[in-house]
């Protein structure tokens, strides 16, 4: 009987203890693994009172794996990466893609002086010169729209031209005319341009210009036209024998503008030149590239 006393005292003694230590441990957040109420934590369990000031998000080094899993789970800097876009998904993005087009060829013979605007501007020398003229366009094919904005915000990429009255894109298109065998004939231009809202080609496009050429570009479905008889729509073709021959048209040739694909930038026409007519070998339906992308 002593014997069963003093194990119930010690045990006695013992309870005492372990309500000791839990009053004076009022900071203690658990107790055998159960919560404990702690009037100086915050009721958002998952801000940390003693994180020091200056250091807030610092990882507890003596947290245990079930805190850090709670942790981890609330931290933005473990949340999974947004997937990469899908190539159909990269293909079915919003793109600019340009499409050119040329007909209504004719052959002037015309006399341009010092003062010309043309000379000025350097599409052409003074004095006496056979022209082969032509429409050029630019079809803006894709489903974005081609957006430049103003010349004066981007002075390397435009040049004012006097014959025209304002600024326009440099060495945008290019023109070249090959012989019978296939051969550069030396009858190359680099051609510069406005480029603006003309007509509409699409009937779901905007139904009004957006562009012009004090604010340049292509909306998505409309077209650009630099009508022949402009000053600079033509190449000069003064020694150039009678023959057949093929104009090579591209738009946008030094990649100015970032496009869907460029695969369809060039149209090529065959021509016959004999004194001063020009009879077209082409289809007039292949005028116009056909859309590649």
């Amino acid at each position: 009987m002593e014997i069963k006393w003093m194990k119930g005292r010690r045990r006695a003694a013992a309870l005492v203890g372990v309500l000791l230590i839990v009053a004076a441990g009022i900071g203690m957040t658990t107790l055998g693994g159960v919560a404990a109420d702690n009037p100086f934590t915050a009721n958002d369990s998952s801000t940390d009172t003693s994180t020091p000031s200056g250091s807030e998000g610092a990882t507890d080094e003596e947290a245990t794996p079930a805190d850090e899993e709670s942790s981890a789970a609330l931290s933005p800097s473990t949340a999974e990466p947004d997937p990469e876009p899908s190539d159909d998904q990269v293909e079915d993005r919003p793109e600019v893609n340009f499409v050119p087009g040329v007909r209504n060829f004719n052959i002037s013979t015309e006399v341009f002086d010092e003062s010309s605007s043309d000379v000025e501007d350097g599409f052409v020398t003074p004095g006496e010169h056979r022209l082969l003229r032509f429409d050029m366009i630019i079809y803006n094919e894709g489903d974005r729209d081609a957006e430049l904005g103003r010349p004066e915000d981007h002075p390397d990429l435009f040049e004012y031209s006097d014959s025209h009255g304002h600024a326009h894109l440099k060495g945008f298109n290019n023109y070249v005319l090959f012989n019978e065998s296939g051969d550069r004939t030396g009858v190359v231009r680099k051609q510069t341009f406005c480029l603006r809202d003309l007509y509409q080609t699409r009937s779901t496009a905007n139904s009004s210009a957006q562009f012009d050429c004090e604010y340049q570009g292509i909306s998505a479905g409309w077209a650009d036209e630099y009508d022949a008889s402009l000053p600079g729509q033509y190449i000069v073709i003064d020694d150039l024998p009678d023959g057949e021959y093929t104009l090579q048209a591209t738009t946008n040739a030094e990649g100015t503008i970032d496009e869907k694909c460029d695969d369809d930038n060039t149209v090529r026409v065959d021509l016959h030149i004999n004194n001063d007519t020009v009879t077209v070998h082409t289809s007039q339906s292949h005028y116009v590239k056909p859309s590649a992308c």
